[in-house]
C-alpha cells in the first residue's frame, strides 16, 4: 500500500505540474510603464506588479520609495518572491498548517496524501508551492472581472496575516471569488519581522522624522497610495476602496484605521481576528514589561551583525539570510515585531485611538472566530503539563496580560466545560481575538461610527474534527481555497457564498444587504456564520463586555 500511494502521488502531482498556456490580457498603460497580465475564464490577473522600489542596500530600513518604472512591457503573470521571513524549522507545511491537516477529521490516507504530496511538490518548481524569499518583495497582485460594468468597480485590498513575521499576498489569495461579485481584488506584500518593524537609535538619528521601525506599515500605506493613483487604469474606483485582512492583517487594518497617514486612502475596513490590544511598544520609552523599540532593535542588531556596536553600514550590508532565525535562537530575548508608537505613524496606541474616537472616518467591520485558540495555543505552549493555576498562565500568554487577572475572567474560565488543555485553548482565543474585536467594534460605535460585528462558528464538516471554528478557518470560505480533501458539504458552500456576498456588498454599498444590522453597544448582536446563518446576540457576550470594562478601567496607558 505504501508504494501504491507513492506512485499515485507522483502521477497526480506530475500531471498537475504540466505548464499551462496563458492567454494574455490587453496592455494596461501606467505611468510606470506597460504591463500585460493573463486571463482565465471571466477573470483577469495581473500578478507581481511592483508598487515600490526594492528596499535593499541604501533603501533597507527606510520608508518605501516610489517605483520608477520599467522599460518595455512587464509581463505580470506570476507572483513575486515573498518578503524575508522567519524560518519555522518544520518542513514545507509548518506547524500551523500541520495542525489544520491533522485536526480536520480527514481520513488517514488523505492526511498522508497531503503531507507526502507536499514533500513531492517541493521538487516540482513549476507549481511554486514554496516560493523564494527576497528583500525585493514590494509587489502587489490585481484580480479583476474581465468584463467591466458601466462605471468604475469597487476595490478591495487584502492584507495577509502571519504574525507580522510570515506570509505573503500570493498563493492562497489569488482567487476569483471577489471578481465574480464585480470586485477588483488587490493583494499586497509588505516587509516583515525585523526588516519590517525594527527600530534602532542609529536609524532614528538619520531619519528626517527622527523615528525608525514601522516600515511594514509604511509599505501598506504606500501600496494604498499606489492603488489611489493607478487602480482606475484597471477599471477600479479609487473613491471606493475597502481594506481587509486577517490575524496580523486584521491588526494591520485596525492600525491603518487609527493613523492619520492613511486618511482618505480607503473608505471601509474589515478587521478579521485582529489583535492590537496590549501591543504598546513605544519607540524610546519602556511600557510595563516591554522594552522600548529602540532597545529591542539594538539587541537584535547585535545578534544579526555579530558586533557589540554595529554601524549603519553594518545594518545595511548584512546578508539577507542574517534575518532568518528560529524562536529557539532567542528564547531569552524580548524580540517581537509589530507596529510601534513613534509619534509619527502612530501618535498613540491603536486601542487608545478607538476608545478616544481618534480614528479615520470610515465604515468599520470587525469579527473573530469561535475557537481561535485551538490551532494557535499549541504553537505558543510547550506541551508540558499545564500549571495548576492554568487560568493565570493563559492570561499571561494573552495580549491583556498587562492588566491583573480580573475575577470575571477567572469565573468565566472556571465554568468552561472542557478539559484543562482544551479550556486553555478556548480561553486564549477568546482573550486574544474576541476581546480585541469586540472592544474595537464597540468603541468605534460608541464614538458615533458605523460599525458591524460578525462571529464565525462554522466547523470542519467531519465528525472526527477537533479544530472547531479555529483561527484562519474563515479564509477557506472567503477565498474558496480549501486544502485538498477538506471536509466540505452544502452547508459550507452556503456559508462561503453568503460571506463572499456580504463582504462584496460592504465594499459596494457600505453595508451588507442581508439582515446584518449595525452594531449597537446597548444590544450587542453579531452576524453568526455557522451551520445556521443568523443575526443574533453575540455568543460569550458577558466575557467580552467584562474585558471591555476592565480595559477602559485599567488599560488606558497601554
Amino acid at each position: 500500500m505504501k508504494y501504491l500511494i507513492s506512485i499515485l502521488l507522483v502521477i497526480t502531482f506530475l500531471s498537475c505540474s504540466q505548464e499551462e498556456t496563458l492567454t494574455p490580457t490587453k496592455i494596461v498603460s501606467l505611468k510606470q510603464g506597460d504591463l500585460i497580465g493573463y486571463e482565465k475564464e471571466d477573470t483577469e490577473y495581473f500578478l507581481g506588479v511592483p508598487y515600490a522600489e526594492a528596499p535593499v542596500n541604501d533603501f533597507r530600513f527606510k520608508t518605501p520609495q516610489s517605483h520608477e518604472g520599467w522599460d518595455g512591457i512587464l509581463y505580470a503573470q506570476s507572483t513575486s518572491k515573498t518578503c524575508i521571513q522567519a524560518q519555522e524549522g518544520d518542513g514545507l507545511l509548518g506547524r500551523f498548517a500541520e495542525i489544520f491537516i491533522t485536526s480536520a477529521g480527514l481520513e488517514w490516507w488523505q492526511e498522508r496524501l497531503i503531507t507526502d504530496g507536499s514533500f513531492l511538490l517541493s521538487y516540482l518548481p513549476d507549481l511554486n508551492l514554496s516560493p523564494e524569499q527576497s528583500e525585493d518583495c514590494l509587489y502587489l497582485n490585481i484580480i479583476k472581472p474581465k468584463k467591466l460594468e458601466n462605471g468604475s468597480l469597487p476595490v478591495m485590498v487584502w492584507i495577509h496575516g502571519g504574525g507580522y513575521r510570515g506570509g505573503d499576498g500570493g498563493g492562497f489569495y489569488i482567487s476569483d471569488s471577489f471578481a465574480k461579485e464585480g470586485i477588483i481584488l488587490v493583494t499586497i506584500n509588505y516587509r516583515l519581522g525585523p526588516l519590517g518593524f525594527m527600530a534602532h537609535p542609529l536609524l532614528s538619528s538619520e531619519s528626517p522624522k527622527k523615528v525608525s521601525g514601522n516600515y511594514g506599515t509604511l509599505d501598506q500605506i504606500h501600496a494604498l497610495k499606489w492603488v489611489q493613483a493607478n487602480i482606475h487604469k484597471f477599471g477600479g474606483d479609487p473613491n471606493n476602496v475597502t481594506i481587509f485582512g486577517e490575524s496580523a492583517g486584521g491588526a494591520s487594518v485596525e492600525t491603518l484605521v487609527s493613523t492619520g497617514l492613511a486618511k482618505d486612502l480607503f473608505h471601509k475596513a474589515i478587521a478579521q481576528s485582529g489583535y492590537t490590544v496590549g501591543r504598546a511598544r513605544k519607540l524610546t520609552e519602556r511600557v510595563g514589561e516591554f522594552s522600548s523599540a529602540e532597545e529591542m532593535g539594538a539587541s537584535f542588531a547585535q545578534f544579526f551583525t555579530g558586533k557589540d556596536n554595529p554601524t549603519l553600514e553594518d545594518l545595511r550590508s548584512a546578508p539577507a539570510n542574517a534575518f532568518y532565525y528560529e524562536d529557539s535562537d532567542h528564547e531569552d530575548k524580548d524580540w517581537s515585531w509589530f507596529p510601534i508608537q513613534d509619534d509619527w505613524v502612530f501618535s498613540e496606541t491603536t486601542q487608545a485611538s478607538f476608545t478616544k474616537g481618534n480614528t479615520n472616518d470610515i465604515i468599520y467591520v470587525a469579527g473573530f472566530n469561535a475557537n481561535e485558540g485551538t490551532n494557535l495555543f499549541p504553537l505558543i505552549y510547550s506541551g508540558d503539563p499545564l500549571e495548576e493555576d492554568w487560568i493565570t498562565q493563559v492570561w499571561n500568554f494573552s495580549d491583556f496580560s498587562f492588566i491583573p487577572l480580573p475575577n470575571e475572567v477567572k469565573q468565566y474560565a472556571e465554568n468552561l466545560d472542557y478539559s484543562a488543555l482544551r479550556a486553555a485553548k478556548e480561553l486564549y482565543g477568546d482573550l486574544s481575538f474576541g476581546g480585541d474585536g469586540y472592544l474595537m467594534a464597540s468603541q468605534y460605535a460608541k464614538n458615533g461610527g458605523d460599525s458591524y460585528l460578525y462571529y464565525f462558528e462554522k466547523t470542519p464538516s467531519s465528525e472526527n474534527q477537533t479544530l472547531d471554528a479555529t483561527h484562519g478557518l474563515e479564509l477557506f470560505y472567503l477565498f474558496q481555497s480549501p486544502i485538498p480533501f477538506w471536509p466540505w458539504n452544502y452547508k459550507d458552500i452556503r456559508v462561503s457564498r453568503v460571506m463572499i456576498k456580504d463582504w462584496a456588498n460592504i465594499a459596494k454599498y457600505g453595508k451588507p444587504k442581508s439582515n446584518w444590522d449595525k452594531f449597537d453597544p446597548t444590544s450587542p448582536k453579531a452576524m453568526h456564520f455557522g451551520n445556521e446563518i443568523e443575526f443574533k446576540e453575540l455568543q460569550k457576550i458577558d466575557l467580552y463586555q467584562n474585558l471591555e470594562k476592565v480595559y477602559l478601567r485599567e488599560g488606558k496607558n497601554y
